[in-house]
């Protein structure tokens, strides 16, 4: 039986590719992407060549992630491309879904087949959605049961998390299947020493309230943070109002999150927590108004049992992690299509630093994932991985890393996987910081692509290799950030569908290269400014046809200012090329230009009022050819700390 397909899919399945060189066509879409970028940039150039700095975290080599290594480690030290978005950028952008806040980074474009509950696609530098791993507090979320296993961002609310941690790049050697594009880890709130707590109501264009709150704090022994997020809306016609819909895809969505942390004595803590969230939806499909409707249920959990000792210069961890999604796909005519999908992993890691100068790391997973559907589809497969990493600061500011992994899979064999990557940070709070890292990655086919429709399995998994080099440059103290980094990727046998067939297969070489372009300056005699700007080549070496809804050029910026009175006002920039919504390269999709506002003003220490107009200028526009956007909205909310 041949099991129907998902409206609006997240993401085509296949990623072009590029002959060697600057072609004429090549060098004239740069250069357009540089014209519309360049006198924004001149502009916040010239804001922060002028004044002096304040305290600013987004220049601060000290600053510590988590994500790039898989242990904590001074930006300065990391050789990969890493974004950081904290909860005060959140909340000075008045984000609602996580894809606004990841459309702000270099390296990234999104793709909503309409609004809220809408099937979104993030591209990472012109991967595949599926091809980049999503994790919440260190656990994976791609679904098990999608098309092709990646993440659906349609319904996924940002509301809860405090810290975004984003690693460009293939990163299989650390992190495994899918991490071709990247890894983007959203982080919770971490338990407070005392009881905290903020709360959020919002309401706005066409009937959307949302509601959120957090509690963080000690009870005994045990550190807790929990929260919770609601929204609500009448929403607007998934296929496009500009083409004559008329019939409105409301949504609601509720979510909750919970985290725990023990101290246990002798070195060892504990922690767990977990993620749950709903959202229902109405959707369009075919190019015209449908009375269909969607569910998606997602639940994450984790626990983990951490020990240090020596000082610090011993840590290791020992983790279970769990993803249970479930999905329905009701249409009007065709009827439910249910699938649900489980992933269960467990994890250990060891890092040892005996000498400052050298840190070893070593960590073993077990992955199990099963899938099935209404149409009695089912599958289930493991995956055995062991990997190791050895870091170098041989001398002060240079650090190396090199790293291996095999991974044992039970239906498609063994693969090694290797990584380099090294980091150069010159003395000094204003010194630039030089960056260079080669990756490896794979991405074992999904089980919908197995075990649906004609269960077809023959399949290979699709491998990358990937470079890049940047430099960031520091300035006025540290305070500021500019980056420039050049990225190439190489990625074989693309799975991709057949029509005529009903089958999936592997298909093309693909080469995705591009530069990226960013500026961030933070409090700046009250000016914050951000910039980020990325042109993607990405092409089919077989066919020279570019990948599907991927624009070459694509601009965020915004600039926002701190009135001495209080009153805090924003303007937001969002540009991206024109693209083809189809591989054969024959729908175009032409590019567009959104300008939104932002204001807020504080009542007191604890209670601020803030509002927000997106599509200032009522702009029709489309992502995803035939589907909706936003017309100008206007939202209120109120924002507490207690």
């Amino acid at each position: 039986m041949v099991v129907p397909r998902r409206a609006g899919c997240t993401g085509l399945q296949r990623e072009p590719a590029i002959s060697r060189g600057f072609s004429r066509h090549e060098r004239h879409s740069f250069m357009t992407g540089v014209l519309r970028v360049k006198y924004l940039f001149f502009l916040g150039c010239s804001i922060v060549a002028v004044t002096p700095a304040l305290a600013d975290e987004a220049g601060d080599k000290s600053a510590i992630v988590v994500t790039a290594t898989r242990t904590e480690a001074p930006l300065a030290e990391v050789g990969q491309s890493v974004s950081v978005v904290t909860r005060a950028e959140i909340e000075r952008y008045q984000s609602v879904q996580a894809a606004d806040v990841l459309a702000r980074l270099p390296g990234v474009s999104v793709a909503a087949s309409g609004g809220f509950g809408q099937p979104t696609s993030v591209f990472v530098r012109g991967a595949d959605n599926s091809q980049s791993l999503v994790m919440i507090d260190g656990v994976r979320i791609n679904d098990p049961a999608d098309v092709g296993g990646g993440f659906d961002f349609g319904s996924f609310a940002i509301g809860q998390f405090d810290r975004v941690e984003f690693v460009r790049g293939a990163q299989s050697v650390l992190w495994g299947s899918r991490a071709i594009g990247g890894v983007i880890n959203f982080i919770t709130r971490k338990p407070t020493d005392d009881w905290q707590g903020r709360a959020q109501a919002e309401y706005g264009w066409r009937d959307q309230r949302r509601l959120g709150a957090s509690l963080s704090g000690m009870a005994g022994p045990v550190g807790l943070t929990l929260g919770g997020n609601w929204l609500k809306s009448d929403g607007y016609s998934a296929f496009s109002e500009a083409r004559g819909a008329i019939e409105r895809d409301g949504y609601e969505s509720s979510s909750a999150n919970l985290r725990a942390e023990l101290a246990l004595g002798g070195g060892f803590t504990a922690d767990a927590g977990g993620y749950y969230s709903r959202a229902n939806y109405g959707y369009d499909a075919f190019g015209a108004d449908a009375a269909n409707f969607g569910v998606k249920r997602d639940v994450t959990g984790f626990t983990n049992l951490r020990y240090a000792g020596l000082d610090g210069r011993l840590q290791g961890r020992l983790g279970f992690g769990l993803t249970d999604s479930h999905r329905v796909s009701d249409d009007a005519v065709y009827g439910p299509y249910v699938t649900d999908g489980r992933n269960e992993r467990i994890e250990a890691q060891l890092a040892f630093t005996p000498i400052t100068q050298v840190t070893v790391l070593v960590g073993g997973e077990t992955e199990k994932s099963r899938f099935n559907d209404n149409y009695g589809s089912t599958g289930e497969t493991r995956l055995d991985s062991g990997f190791a990493s050895l870091t170098l600061r041989p001398v002060t500011g240079l650090t190396l890393n090199g790293g291996v992994r095999h991974d044992d899979h039970r239906d498609f064999g063994t693969r090694t996987t290797l990584s380099a990557n090294g980091a150069y940070a010159f003395a000094g709070v204003d010194g630039p910081v030089l960056r260079a890292s080669y990756g490896e990655g794979f991405k074992a086919p999904s089980l919908y692509q197995l075990y649906t429709n004609t269960g077809f399995t023959a399949l290979q998994p699709e491998t990358a290799t990937a470079w890049d080099a940047s430099i960031e440059q520091p300035f006025a103290q540290g305070h500021g950030r500019l980056s420039l980094a050049w990225f190439d990727r190489r990625t074989t046998n693309l799975i991709d569908y057949d029509f005529a067939t009903y089958t999936y297969f592997n298909v093309g070489r693909i080469r995705a290269k591009g530069i990226e372009l960013a500026m961030a300056v933070s409090d700046w005699q009250g000016f914050d400014v951000n910039l980020a700007y990325t042109w993607t080549d990405a092409r089919n070496q077989l066919t020279g046809t570019r990948l599907a809804r991927r624009p070459e050029n694509v601009v965020s910026a915004s600039i926002d200012y701190a009135w001495p009175f209080g009153l805090r006002t924003g303007i937001d920039l969002n540009h991206a090329g024109d693209r083809y919504d189809d591989q054969a390269n024959t729908a175009l999709v032409p590019a567009y230009d959104v300008v939104g506002l932002r204001a807020s003003f504080p009542f007191g220490r604890k209670v601020e009022l803030y509002g927000r107009i997106d599509n200032l200028f009522d702009k029709a526009y489309e992502v995803v050819r035939t589907y909706g956007t936003p017309t100008r909205s206007a939202y209120v909310g109120v924002r507490a700390r207690f």
